[in-house]
């Protein structure tokens, strides 16, 4: 890439250096033009006049001397001759018939003996008849119109340099600067890459900017942590599932070979036996599908919607009551005001549940309270329960996957469930237990993320 942008800015120098030599050509050339064009335009001015000296057949010596006068101040060293060839005037006796005072001024401007060259002859014409020829050539003068002319083409020549000189340079200067700036950045996502390639998936590249090469760093860095996540969740699911596994499997390994073996005389009991390891495995293959969709969550779109969140932990409530009935608790909201959220109902509703279900089944007497409320830019969802609380040194295993407590009827999924949801959310979950006194889970979560 450094190659490329590299050879990209050199070729814009090379376009701007073949503009300024078309340019300085051009510029050459109009004011060469413009020169030669306002020299003939004299010469045919001092023709006219000439030629207006002449009449009846007649030359008129002082209008003809006023003309080459003209002539003179005009720059040209002129003779007239007749259609004979015999030389009439020039531009030497006009100079020595001047009065003093004006010889002195045109000395002082024109030098008679400054012309070199050939004389350049232009016929004269008077009704259609020649009269004569008119000779001319470009006089020298003290400061000379010839030395303008050529230092106005050298400065613009060398204006023409400088421009070149400082663009090329800044062209250079920004094409050192923007590599390093578009290449830096670029290389590290290209180590990332590379360090990604050999397995490394908790690398990142500092988004730094808010372009397009800070957008694709945004872009690598989620593509880096989904399959971070992937990853993780593999080797979890492989580890977790095996070990989980093994114990009903044995159980009904056992069962099966005491009764090939006749040391279960009750094929029923076997049986029913059996049925109840497998309604564990489904229960398992049921839990693991609903941690694999909660990871999967983390790579599909977000459905936010806005929700009225009284009305939407009433509808939870109810709905989960005939649970906390049947073991004789009592469920209850104890806020009643109005809050407006714009959340995921769907994954809310899921951490929601897991949390009371948890809160219910490990709860034998008193009830299940739930409270919520806004703080800042956050809200908040309490569930507080009555059970027999958690360990203080078993509080951060509860989230893991897999990890029952003693007392614990369910398989450990639950609140993994619920802590991959809020972690997708952008939220947190405070837990607070007592041991027999019960437990509080506190979840926050964005109130209004879009």
């Amino acid at each position: 890439m450094k190659t490329k942008l590299f050879f990209a800015f050199l070729a814009v120098i090379m376009v701007a250096l073949i503009s300024n030599l078309i340019y300085e050509q051009m510029i050459v050339r109009d004011f060469e033009d413009y020169v030669g064009g306002t020299k003939e335009d004299k010469l045919y001015w001092i023709l006219a006049s000439v030629e207006g000296s002449y009449s009846d057949g007649q030359w008129d010596t002082k209008s003809l001397h006023e003309a080459l006068h003209w002539g003179m101040m005009l720059g040209f060293d002129l003779k007239i001759e007749d259609v004979n060839g015999e030389e009439i005037i020039d531009s030497m006796s006009v100079m020595e018939h001047l009065s003093p005072s004006m010889k002195r001024r045109m000395e002082r401007i024109i030098d008679i003996d400054s012309a070199r060259g050939e004389f350049e002859s232009y016929p004269l014409y008077w009704e259609g008849r020649e009269i004569g020829e008119m000779y001319a050539r470009q006089l020298g003068r003290f400061e000379s119109i010839e030395k303008k002319e050529t230092v106005f083409k050298e400065r613009g020549r060398d204006f023409l340099i400088m421009s070149f000189v400082i663009a090329g340079g800044g062209a250079v200067f920004l094409s050192v600067f923007f590599i390093l700036f578009l290449s830096r950045p670029l290389n590290r996502m290209k180590n990332a890459v590379e360090s990604m390639a050999k397995g490394d998936f908790s690398v990142r590249v500092p988004a730094g900017s808010r372009d397009e090469v800070g957008r694709l760093s945004e872009s690598f860095n989620f593509m880096a942590e989904a399959l971070q996540r992937e990853e993780t969740l593999r080797k979890h699911l492989t580890s977790n599932i095996a070990h989980e596994l093994r114990t009903p499997l044995t159980v009904m390994k056992a069962n099966v070979e005491a009764m090939i073996d006749g040391v279960v005389q009750n094929h029923q009991q076997g049986l029913e036996n059996l049925r109840i390891e497998v309604e564990k495995l489904i229960t398992l293959v049921q839990g693991i599908e609903d941690v694999t969709k909660a990871e999967a969550s983390f790579f599909s779109g977000k459905n936010y919607t806005r929700i009225e969140l009284q009305e939407f932990l009433a509808e939870i409530i109810e709905r989960m009551r005939p649970l906390a009935i049947e073991k004789g608790l009592e469920m209850k909201l104890l806020t009643k005001k109005a809050v407006n959220i714009f959340t995921d109902p769907a994954k809310l509703e899921t951490i929601i549940q897991n949390i009371m279900s948890n809160a219910i089944k490990n709860t034998e007497r008193g009830g299940v309270w739930i409270d919520y409320g806004t703080e800042r830019q956050m809200f908040f969802i309490e569930v507080r329960d009555s059970g027999a609380g958690i360990p203080e040194d078993k509080i951060p295993l509860v989230f893991k996957r897999f990890y029952r407590g003693e007392e614990s009827k369910g398989i450990g999924l639950g609140l993994a469930i619920v802590k991959e949801l809020i972690d997708v959310m952008a939220g947190r979950i405070d837990l607070k237990s007592t041991v027999g006194e019960g437990t509080t889970f506190k979840v926050w979560l964005p109130a209004d993320k879009r």
